[in-house]
């Protein structure tokens, strides 16, 4: 047994397919095939069912490839560490990014963690909604997301901060001249906002109902999608948007932002980090991973941040 046939056992374990998984591994499928038999043949036990070219592991390969899994990641790890230690860690992190996270928050991430591990780590940026990006985190496209949170089997999701929910305004706006902003000083108003049927809409669905919104006094234009629109929208026209805030809500010497009085809002939309359990990944992602989970947040989401 040696690693190279833990590296193929693992792999296959993962695709689930010999022609893909020989192709990944740039090495001949009759050459993984003999591999594979050669350590189930040490072990005494057959690691995989197979169906033609696809294979799902047996009992026996499931508590086998627990063990490879750590080992492998011990392994890994200690090369890496040694690597950092001496300036020359590297490798390839692949995150899945929504749009509010990649003007702001991940390239200081990025820089922070470079910073630390040395310049030789490479990123490769996916951008898209959080059902597409979770959907490439499946199908093994990308190490990580960061996102709206999702609940689903063998995926980690952890809370990074919360992107609150608040109201922008033009300047000369009646609004303009308040501290905060409550529900009965929406009354009346035409209100830009997020469409249903996308992550923020829906979240903004259920916070309405929740916080008891006097939806019959609110006249609410649900037609958009961003902050960028949004913030457009209300240094232009005679509006308000309830939107949140975030890096794509540019400041702008027009518009004036202002809490949104209500409970809940200051904890609206949690961005997550969403990451495949049990699962052996570049040491340089497995570091971001860990990296993520404590870099600070992006300024407007703190409690301090001035209006």
């Amino acid at each position: 047994m040696n690693l190279a046939q833990l590296y193929y056992f693992q792999h296959l374990a993962e695709i689930q397919h010999y022609t893909r998984a020989a192709e990944d591994l740039c090495i001949s499928q009759s050459a993984l095939s003999h591999s594979i038999s050669a350590l189930e043949k040490e072990l005494g036990c057959p690691l995989f069912s197979r169906e033609g070219r696809t294979v799902a592991l047996t009992e026996d390969g499931r508590l086998f490839k627990r063990s490879v899994d750590n080992g492998l990641m011990d392994i890994e790890g200690g090369i890496a560490e040694v690597k950092r230690r001496h300036g020359r860690f590297s490798g390839t992190v692949s995150v899945g990014a929504i749009a509010t996270v990649r003007s702001d928050y991940l390239p200081a991430a990025m820089k922070a963690y470079r910073e630390e591990y040395g310049p030789f780590v490479d990123f490769r940026i996916a951008q898209g909604e959080t059902e597409t990006l979770n959907k490439l985190l499946d199908e093994g496209g990308c190490d990580l997301v960061i996102a709206g949170p999702v609940e689903r089997p063998r995926v980690a999701c952890e809370t990074l901060f919360y992107q609150r929910l608040v109201v922008a305004v033009g300047r000369g706006h009646a609004l303009a001249a308040l501290d905060k902003v409550s529900y009965d000083d929406l009354a009346g108003c035409d209100i830009v906002t997020y469409r249903s049927g996308i992550a923020c809409g829906d979240t903004l669905d259920a916070f309405l109902r929740r916080t008891g919104a006097p939806l019959d006094e609110m006249n609410l234009i649900r037609n958009y999608e961003d902050e960028i629109i949004l913030g457009a929208l209300v240094v232009r026209e005679p509006v308000v948007a309830l939107t949140m805030l975030t890096s794509n809500l540019l400041p702008n010497p027009d518009m004036a932002v202002l809490p949104l009085a209500v409970e809940g809002a200051r904890e609206f939309y949690p961005v997550s980090l969403t990451y495949r359990e049990k699962t052996f990944r570049d040491p340089a992602a497995q570091a971001f991973i860990n990296f993520a989970r404590t870099f600070e947040a992006p300024p407007y989401v703190r409690d301090d941040f001035p209006f």
